[in-house]
């Protein structure tokens, strides 16, 4: 199976990123891709329309006959063998559950919860936690940090497949809406509880004198 590694970004990409993508490369030439079965092929594109990166990232993967697309941010950390464990679930849609790069950190994987009471039905969206959880979880939408996609979803699913709008909580990123599209044509998405212990989300933060600890001297 060919899996199109999928990376939109800005100007720069981390130096925690580049080390993790070299070895992730390294391991899946070495185990999957041994037999002649497998291979990657990579691609990135910088710009500001992470909707428009996405949507035009998964032509040419599509195009250049990749059967999976693997979309994996350029402030994420991962294991080597993140292709290996996704392809094992053998799921249409799968993705990690990362933290938010901001506190209070906040799971990036979600649930739509209906309730009906005298106003009405109303939604909203609550949190996956997925520590002490194995294997993976159904789910109504997760971040895109690090998802595989199967080539069948995007040939069922209508385009254009990203976007970002009005959902039924409020305005909705890319990621959500894709997974929520998805879900209208019959595709589930599934959150690896496990494989998301093992990513991280790379954030900024600015050190001053509040931060600064008198050592004895």
């Amino acid at each position: 199976m060919r899996v199109g590694v999928c990376i939109p970004c800005r100007d720069e990409v981390h130096t925690g990123f580049a080390f993790d993508f070299a070895r992730m490369a390294a391991h899946d030439a070495s185990v999957r891709c041994k037999d002649g079965n497998g291979g990657l092929s990579l691609y990135t594109m910088p710009g500001t329309l992470i909707f428009d990166q996405r949507e035009k990232l998964a032509q040419v993967a599509l195009k250049e006959g990749c059967d999976a697309v693997l979309y994996i941010d350029s402030d994420m950390r991962f294991p080597p063998d993140l292709i290996t464990i996704m392809l094992s679930r053998e799921v249409g849609i799968v993705g990690v559950n990362a933290v938010t790069r901001r506190k209070p950190c906040m799971p990036t994987a979600k649930l739509l919860v209906k309730s009906e009471d005298e106003k009405g039905i109303r939604h909203h969206w609550s949190n996956v936690d997925s520590r002490g959880k194995e294997g993976i979880e159904k789910i109504t939408a997760v971040g895109f940090g690090a998802v595989m996609i199967r080539r069948e979803v995007f040939e069922k699913v209508p385009q254009p497949w990203f976007d970002a709008g009005w959902g039924p909580t409020g305005v909705v990123g890319e990621d959500v809406h894709f997974c929520v599209k998805a879900g209208d044509n019959g595709f589930d998405t599934w959150v690896d509880h496990e494989l998301s212990m093992h990513i991280k989300h790379i954030g900024t933060y600015e050190y001053g004198w509040d931060d600064f600890e008198q050592l004895e001297e």
